[in-house]
């Protein structure tokens, strides 16, 4: 099957042109010394040294990615798009290109001319993100708008209305639960605190403080790992995070005075996935662009993103009645 790409990929030439840039200084300046300056304390003095590839390699690599994860952002942005709005995440790359390859263009300038001293290069960096980010932001203006057909599977929720009915008229109690866990939280709870603790052994002899900061972050994302958990039963909807079962969210159904379906665009609308808020809604999701959106007590409304979102409606709205 064919994949149709809604967003352009041309808009992400600037960045291209940053990296083909940094690219072409670097081989003008070869050949690299086998060893050079490769870390440098906060006055620009060298503390370590080794391979200056591995520094201009590690940035290229890096802002490499920084393209596909932009490209990736800004094809989920199109696909959410009900009518044409301008991509603010369109610009991500060449800001964070720009940085990268101004500090490459400005290390590399240093080894050619035998410097011991590495001047934070303002300059440059403002030049390559100026014009970037100016190009692309009118690549992102005359991006033609592109609809996106989105197709939702018929839910039959009639039966787990009845069920739900049932148990609750009996009195037994109800327990229903579901998760939203997609795969990339999974490689954020486990592969991003690895490189965290990596980090933080390399420069725990230099910067102690800044390894305890990485270790913690680490931890921080590893109790993030099995996603959203919500549960309904006959007096509580709530919604935990992790393994740990961080509470997020407990709501009293005898509080909530509606139940409605909600479509919605999370990058337009919430500006991410994850615990958001916006427009006086609370939102709890971590991939799709419908959910359920309960109305409560004092005019608060609380956004739960489900893989069934009519599922979960039907049982919050069978729970409450």
């Amino acid at each position: 099957m064919k994949l149709k790409l809604i967003h352009p990929l041309w808009t992400h030439l600037p960045a291209l042109v940053l990296i083909v840039t940094a690219i072409v200084i670097t081989l003008m300046a070869f050949p690299l010394p086998d060893s050079a300056p490769t870390h440098f304390d906060i006055a620009g003095k060298p503390d370590a040294y080794g391979s200056p590839w591995t520094s201009s390699l590690l940035l290229l690599g890096l802002s490499l990615g920084f393209v596909i994860l932009s490209a990736w952002l800004d094809e989920l942005w199109a696909r959410q798009e009900k009518k044409k709005t301008f991509n603010w995440i369109s610009l991500f790359d060449e800001l964070a290109i720009g940085d990268m390859c101004g500090i490459q263009i400005a290390y590399v300038n240093m080894i050619r001319s035998s410097g011991q001293v590495f001047s934070f290069p303002w300059i440059e960096i403002a030049l390559a993100c100026g014009l970037a980010t100016g190009l692309a932001l009118l690549l992102e203006l005359i991006r033609p708008y592109r609809h996106y057909e989105k197709v939702y599977a018929a839910t039959d929720t009639g039966r787990i209305q009845e069920k739900i009915a049932r148990i609750v008229e009996s009195g037994k109690p109800l327990d229903y639960k579901e998760s939203q866990n997609p795969a990339y939280t999974g490689v954020l709870a486990v592969v991003v605190p690895a490189g965290m603790f990596v980090a933080a052994a390399l420069t725990w002899q230099v910067l102690p403080w800044l390894s305890i900061i990485l270790i913690l972050i680490g931890f921080g994302f590893i109790t993030t790992y099995g996603g959203f958990r919500i549960s309904v039963t006959r007096d509580l909807v709530a919604v935990k995070m992790g393994i740990l079962g961080i509470n997020l969210l407990r709501l009293k159904t005898a509080e909530i005075t509606a139940v409605e379906l909600h479509d919605f665009s999370p990058l337009h609308d919430f500006g991410g996935y994850g615990i958001r808020f916006n427009s006086g809604i609370q939102a709890y999701y971590l991939k799709g662009d419908r959910g359920v959106l309960l109305s409560a007590a004092g005019g608060k409304r609380y956004l739960l993103g489900s893989d069934d979102p009519e599922q979960l409606a039907a049982v919050i709205d069978a729970a409450r009645a």
